[in-house]
C-alpha cells in the first residue's frame, strides 16, 4: 500500500513574558493503511504550556503576590513548606518573589517580601540592643 498521509507533530509553548507562542520542535510521521485490518492510525497534536518560571513540569501553585503559576519544583511557601511550625506567613510565592533568609539554626528558608523585612528589622534590633547593653553586661572570660 502507498502513503495515505504525512503528519507533522508540532510542540508549541506559550511564553508569558512576550505573549507569543514558541515553537519547541516538531516530529514528522508517515502513516500507511494497515495490511492487517485496513485501518488508519490516529494522530494527536500536543500543546505544552510552560509555567511562569520557565519550566514544563506540572503546576505547583499560584503566587499570592503576582498571580503567576509556577511548577512543583519552583513553587514555595513563605517560611518553608516542610517546616511544621512555620516562621513566615505561609502564603504561596513564586521564584521571582522569594527572598531567602538564614534563621538562627543555620537553616535557609524562603520568605515573602513582608516577612523577610520583618526578619531583617528584628535582627537589626537585636544587634542594636546588644551593642547598647554591652557596656553594662559583664561576661566571664573562659579559662
Amino acid at each position: 500500500m502507498g502513503i495515505l498521509r504525512k503528519i507533522r507533530k508540532v510542540i508549541i509553548g506559550y511564553n508569558h513574558d512576550h505573549t507569543i507562542r514558541d515553537n519547541l520542535g516538531q516530529t514528522g510521521e508517515i502513516h500507511n493503511e494497515s495490511d492487517f485490518d485496513g485501518s488508519v492510525e490516529s494522530i494527536y497534536i500536543e500543546e505544552r504550556i510552560n509555567q511562569k518560571c520557565g519550566c514544563f513540569a506540572d503546576i505547583g501553585g499560584r503566587c499570592a503576590d503576582c498571580g503567576a503559576v509556577s511548577c512543583v519544583r519552583c513553587h514555595q511557601h513563605c517560611g518553608g513548606s516542610e517546616n511544621p511550625a512555620s516562621v513566615g506567613c505561609g502564603k504561596p510565592i513564586c521564584r521571582e518573589h522569594t527572598r531567602y533568609k538564614t534563621i538562627g539554626d543555620g537553616l535557609t528558608l524562603p520568605f515573602c517580601r513582608q516577612c523577610a523585612g520583618k526578619l531583617s528589622r528584628k535582627k537589626c534590633r537585636q544587634i542594636t540592643t546588644r551593642l547598647l547593653l554591652s557596656p553594662f553586661i559583664e561576661r566571664e572570660e573562659p579559662r
